[in-house]
């Protein structure tokens, strides 16, 4: 009986079956090679002139009247908005009866002046009164300069509560209500001028130096399928927008037609190649472990080993390898996140 309890466990050992090889996995490789850095990119815009001006008041006060409207053709010289000018009105009345006290003033003082000259030619009076009335009437001279002064401002400010259009334009942004109370310099609108049309677009942290670089864009209105045109980089804004964190570009149109119309969504495709070669990947190929990108190298036994590499940036839908990896290594594109080191695969390109 108990040689029998000893050979059940040999008995039980020997009726278990050895585990199954772990089955070798197909991947996807690329062997790693230096290329020119070229892409290309495509960012949606919006039609926009190349000069437009915003519109506002130079003085302050309620908007009585809008007369233009958003989209409407103006010329030089007419009259877009006016303010309730009665406040001003007041102002340069009171300017006006002010200028003709002071000149009655300055007229009786100059005559006093010239009386006591002729006294004291005579002796009838000391220098010391001569010099009383000479200070009387400089002071009343500049008094009456510095009303005049003050009157002009205020006749000037009268008429600053007409908003004028100063060119030919298009009105392409109208922010204006009666009612509504602005303060001096506060946009109610903009002015588009001449017939020049460029794209604006923005970019993000990432595309900005890249997008530096490049000389060559394509520019396609969404509405006008077919027609392509050509642009060159006119201006880039040198600090991100705080809101969305975008870079502000405008494209200058080289061959812009009238089918281009303001406010006209587009997109700018941009062919990037600075000159430079480099390792790159696609993005499926990195994976990220504590923070840290790596790669699955595979050796010349089919085994995969994670590698660290170094990023120089996102282009499209690959990345830039700056440091971890040679030329002519090979590298697991489709299905790294399925593998751990030292796994038997089985390439496939």
């Amino acid at each position: 009986m108990n040689k029998l309890i000893f050979l059940l466990p040999l008995l039980a050992a020997c009726g278990k079956t050895p585990p199954a090889p772990e089955p070798v996995r197909p991947v996807k490789v690329m062997v790693v090679g230096s290329q020119a850095m070229t892409a290309q990119q495509t960012f949606p815009g919006e039609v926009r002139a190349v000069h437009e001006s915003p519109l506002a008041f130079r003085v302050g006060g309620k908007i009585a009247e809008c007369r233009a409207e958003l989209g409407a053709t103006v010329k030089a010289g007419q009259v877009l908005a006016r303010l309730e000018a009665a406040d001003y009105q007041l102002g340069a009345q009171a300017g006006a009866a002010g200028v003709a006290e002071a000149q009655s003033a300055q007229t009786l003082a100059a005559a006093e002046l010239a009386r006591y000259r002729a006294l004291r030619e005579k002796g009838f009076v000391s220098a010391a009164v001569l010099e009383q009335k000479q200070a009387a009437s400089e002071a009343a001279t500049a008094r009456l300069t510095a009303l005049q002064s003050s009157r002009e401002l205020q006749t000037r400010q009268l008429n600053y509560t007409e908003l004028v259009a100063d060119r030919d334009g298009v009105l392409t942004a109208d922010e204006c209500q009666p009612g509504q109370v602005v303060a001096a310099g506060q946009t109610v609108g903009k002015l588009a001028q001449g017939a020049a049309r460029e794209i604006e677009i923005h970019l993000p942290e990432a595309a900005r130096p890249f997008f530096n670089r490049q000389a060559v864009f394509e520019v396609r209105g969404n509405a006008l399928p077919g027609r392509l045109y050509h642009g060159k980089l006119r201006e880039l804004a040198a600090a991100a927008d705080p809101a969305s964190r975008t870079f502000s570009a405008r494209i200058s149109l080289l061959d812009a037609d009238p089918a281009l119309q303001l406010g006209m969504s587009a997109s700018v495709t941009v062919a990037t190649s600075g000159g430079e070669t480099g390792l790159r990947l696609p993005l499926a190929a990195v994976l990220s472990y504590d923070q840290h990108p790596q790669v699955w190298k595979v050796d010349a036994a089919n085994t995969v080993h994670a590698v660290p590499v170094t990023l120089a940036g996102i282009v499209g839908n690959e990345v830039r390898i700056a440091a971890g990896l040679q030329t002519g290594e090979q590298v697991v594109v489709a299905g790294a996140n399925l593998l751990r080191e030292g796994q038997s695969v089985r390439p496939q390109p």
